[in-house]
């Protein structure tokens, strides 16, 4: 009997060994394999079944300006084709109907998220049509290459880009600078020096007051660039000065901004080289020390929108001929994938957060007031739904100051890293005498991801950027979104489920035919 419990002892430790160790974790890896398998054949009809004729589709974006209709029926065919990670909406009409569209690229467009936005925006002179061929091969090589670049992955999973091909479309049509009635749209805004508050006078065009108006409510914008020709520069605030006199006219975020246009500048294929004969000292320019303009897109954005915006000269040919456009493409794509990484994540960014009348529980602190000491005028704000905040900075030494009335201020001291990588930094306010202020070192779990935005106490998935089990991103794993891990977790309780009902049986087994060998013996 000794020698039968001991061989029955080794085959049981034997079974819970083997069997988790080797058949099932092999067969979920064989399912999750030819799941993947099919879901790229079915990629893959798709795409072959909607490809246009004449090769890919980003090829097909470069091959020359498209009508307004035509550009309209492009964006919409994107839309279907890359489902789930592009949405149009026509967010205004032109002096004559013509429709102002603007494509949203991120992995859930239309969801709110704890995530930054960014835009670009072209067309804004109609007689400077590259914008409009850009936006949209931008849009078409983010949808190709997602799954494959890195930078794309990033901006696809981690961000929500705006693309507004042509905020001009009557200018275009008729091949004039300024829209159907005549008017300059980059001097339609509501203008810094002639109003401090920037408040719409009622009289600027259909175009600039539905772009103030989307801009308002769709952002918060931590960044955007506006597409020119006319040189090759990229050109940041302030665009006037008060003498109307052609000097340098520094912003209080002079710094971040000459950073952000440096980044530009300079993964640019020629507008950083010494040979560009206007710019030669790195391809940026402050707008006033070039030539002083006033009501300005990009002033506006900066001040009134908390918005940092660039203006990008893209070509010193107002009109560049159609053959050469695969070529200005290959001089922008990486600087257009570079710019809004580097100013959504390359400064300070983070959340800010409260211990919820749960107690341990967070939930994030809308409208706290996040400043740089030094550059106090310009504060940015956490946002409603989740609490994050992103701030555009250039590399170096800050103190950032985190206040709200009702609750403690927090100061941080901080670096931001010159690789590009941001300084990261999550506070969590104490109200005012209460105690357990400070800096978050883990990761949140309390903000939560809905279609309307709004994060429920205690939601166990967060919804930040830098948490979430993406591929690439801390606390990230080899599939999106975090899919690794939980099929490990199901495999894990098959294991011990399979395990246990072998026991039993063995066990079971065993008794039956002790009973037997009992009875004989009898």
């Amino acid at each position: 009997m000794g020698s039968r419990a001991s061989a029955l002892a080794l085959l049981l430790g034997a079974l819970l060994f083997a069997v988790p160790a080797s058949g099932l974790p092999a067969q979920s890896a064989v399912l999750k394999r030819n799941r993947a398998k099919r879901k790229r054949a079915g990629e893959q009809r798709l795409l072959n079944e909607t490809q246009r004729p004449g090769g890919n589709h980003v090829a097909a974006a470069l091959q020359r300006y498209l009508s307004n209709s035509e550009l309209a029926a492009a964006l919409k065919d994107l839309e279907k084709r890359c489902k789930g990670m592009a949405r149009l909406v026509q967010f205004g009409s032109s002096a004559k109907g013509s429709p102002l569209w603007a494509l949203e690229i991120s992995d859930h467009p239309g969801v709110a998220e704890a995530e930054p936005a960014v835009k670009y925006v072209g067309g804004v002179h109609g007689d400077e049509p590259t914008g409009r061929v850009l936006t949209l091969a931008l849009g078409e090589w983010l949808c190709a290459n997602f799954k494959t670049d890195a930078r794309a992955k990033r901006i696809v999973t981690s961000m929500h880009l705006w693309l507004v091909p042509a905020m001009n479309p009557d200018g275009f049509e008729a091949h004039t600078r300024g829209n159907a009635e005549g008017k300059d749209l980059n001097r339609d805004f509501p203008d810094r020096l002639a109003s401090k508050e920037m408040e719409p006078s009622g009289g600027e065009q259909p175009e600039t007051a539905a772009m103030m108006e989307w801009t308002l409510g769709s952002g918060p914008f931590v960044a955007s660039a506006s597409m020119h020709e006319g040189a090759l520069v990229a050109n940041y605030p302030w665009d006037g000065t008060n003498d109307e006199s052609t000097r340098y006219e520094a912003c209080p975020d002079d710094a971040a901004f000459k950073h952000l246009a440096s980044v530009y500048a300079s993964n640019h294929q020629t507008m950083a080289l010494a040979n560009n004969t206007e710019f030669p000292n790195g391809g940026t320019t402050n707008g006033a020390a070039w030539y002083p303009i006033y009501g300005s897109m990009q002033d506006w954005n900066y001040v009134k929108a908390r918005c940092m915006e660039l203006t990008l000269e893209l070509s010193p040919s107002k009109w560049p001929a159609e053959k050469g456009l695969v070529q200005l493409w290959e001089n922008n794509r990486d600087a257009l994938l570079a710019f809004p990484l580097a100013a959504a994540f390359g400064g300070v960014w983070g959340s800010v957060q409260e211990h919820s009348s749960k107690g341990q529980e967070l939930r994030p602190i809308a409208g706290a007031n996040v400043t740089v000491v030094g550059i106090e005028d310009m504060p940015v704000f956490s946002q409603d739904a989740f609490g994050d905040y992103y701030r555009p900075l250039a590399p170096g030494r800050y103190t950032v100051v985190v206040s709200k009335e009702g609750y403690q201020t927090l100061a941080a001291n901080l670096t931001v890293p010159a690789d590009g990588s941001g300084a990261q930094r999550h506070f969590l306010l104490a109200a005012e005498g209460a105690e357990g202020g400070g800096e978050i070192t883990h990761s949140l779990r309390s903000l939560g991801k809905t279609a309307e935005g709004v994060a429920p106490d205690g939601a166990a998935a967060a919804a930040l950027p830098w948490h979430g089990g993406r591929k690439g991103e801390p606390g990230g794993g080899a599939e999106d979104g975090g899919g690794e891990g939980g099929t490990r977790s199901r495999d894990r309780w098959l294991m011990l489920a399979t395990g246990g009902v072998c026991v039993y049986g063995l066990w079971s087994t065993h008794l039956r035919l002790q009973r037997r060998s009992h009875t004989r013996r009898l």
